[in-house]
């Protein structure tokens, strides 16, 4: 998803106006007669400089796109919103409240976040894009040891799906049961325990607004030993249509689940995967919905009660025996939306800069030094 859209923006809070490229926007339109020129790259320079000059957060990836600091923090507001009006009122304050304060370490060509008052919400649309991140960071760090230490290990990337269930909190709640006590019997399958020597999997969950239904799904990576499994001699290689069964046996349905199988080719393919893997269990567009608070407040009701004390992601076999050897898993790391495997600035040559959130404004502002 591009969530640097203009598009996005549109729907906000009336109190706070999108700012194009870093820039307060004035009241008064002064130069319009100079609007068809705004997109010149001269132009574009002279925004970026004057974002600078102005001390408004900008934070370029490699690439040279803008990371979403500010579409994040506005998406938190909206959701707090939906807490309020759901008389959730503590829950609302503190997720009014996250991401308010940012502190990078910055060499003056990128930035590093070193600090910021995170929320840790379910929901979230700033920490559930940290998480995904923190996530992406771990897993590819986990995956690269496994494969350097045990290379005859041979990862497959597994889409388990059930039939969409009602959006409501019955429907989800009981297909959520159905789709994590499926998951822990077909680990106990003698055909696939056989074969499985470490697993990582996350539930996602995708809106349909038509059908007023949620479709939950896993992605699932296997390592499997390559040597034996796919040694036909073995009798240990699974066509797609024998994990369907397996999958569908373990989760006792009684129809057979859409299910995608695949082995992992190459380091795009790779980065993809871990990236699918990784992201968000339900993304913030499907449920902070534009123009519609009612529906924005129900689906907000729905996940916030069924999503509460599950676990959304997890790891095991030679996977978790390696995440825990790195410790990735401690408690002092498990929930660290600071580090994401941003890389490293030089302390000796390094500033700290502090940016805070102007809820007037609609924007970061440098702070102090």
């Amino acid at each position: 998803m591009n969530h640097t859209k203009q598009a996005d923006d549109s729907f906000f809070v009336n109190s706070i106006k999108p700012q194009k490229s870093g820039q307060i926007e004035s009241t008064q339109s002064t130069n319009s007669e100079n609007s068809e020129n705004s997109e010149n790259s001269e132009n574009s320079e002279n925004s970026e400089n004057s974002a600078q000059n102005l001390g408004i957060l900008s934070d370029p990836r490699p690439g040279g796109e803008e990371r979403p600091w500010r579409l994040k923090k506005l998406k938190t507001l909206l959701l707090a919103a939906s807490f309020e009006r759901l008389g959730e009122v503590q829950l609302a304050e503190r997720v009014r409240n996250c991401g308010t304060y940012l502190e990078f370490i910055s060499d003056f060509v990128q930035k590093i976040l070193r600090g910021a008052n995170f929320c840790d919400c379910r929901l979230c649309p700033m920490c559930v894009w940290r998480r995904s991140l923190r996530l992406a960071y771990v897993l590819s760090s986990v995956m690269d040891e496994v494969e350097r230490d045990q290379p005859y290990l041979v990862p497959l990337f597994l889409t388990l799906t059930i039939k969409n269930c009602p959006a409501t909190v019955v429907g989800l709640s009981q297909a959520l049961t159905v789709i994590f006590e499926g998951w822990n019997r077909f680990l106990k399958v003698k055909q696939v325990k056989s074969v499985t020597k470490g697993w990582f999997r996350s539930l996602e969950l995708t809106y349909n607004r038509e059908a007023d239904t949620f479709h939950p799904h896993m992605h699932v990576v296997v390592y499997v030993d390559g040597l034996s499994y796919f040694d036909r001699c073995e009798n240990n290689y699974k066509k797609t249509s024998e994990w369907v069964q397996l999958w569908g046996s373990a989760c006792r349905l009684n129809y057979d689940p859409i299910c995608d199988i695949r082995r992992i080719q190459n380091d795009s393919e790779r980065r993809k995967d871990i990236n699918e893997m990784a992201k968000y269990t339900v993304k913030d567009t499907d449920f902070i919905i534009a123009n519609d608070l009612l529906l924005t407040d129900k689906l907000v009701l729905i996940l916030n009660k069924v999503l509460r004390k599950r676990r959304l992601t997890a790891f095991g076999g030679v996977l978790k025996q390696v995440a825990t050897k790195l410790k990735l898993l401690d408690k002092e790391t498990k929930g660290d939306l600071i580090h994401v495997g941003d890389g490293m600035i030089r302390e000796d040559i390094a500033v700290i800069l502090r940016y805070f959130w102007h809820f007037g404004f609609g924007q970061y502002f440098k702070g102090e030094e």
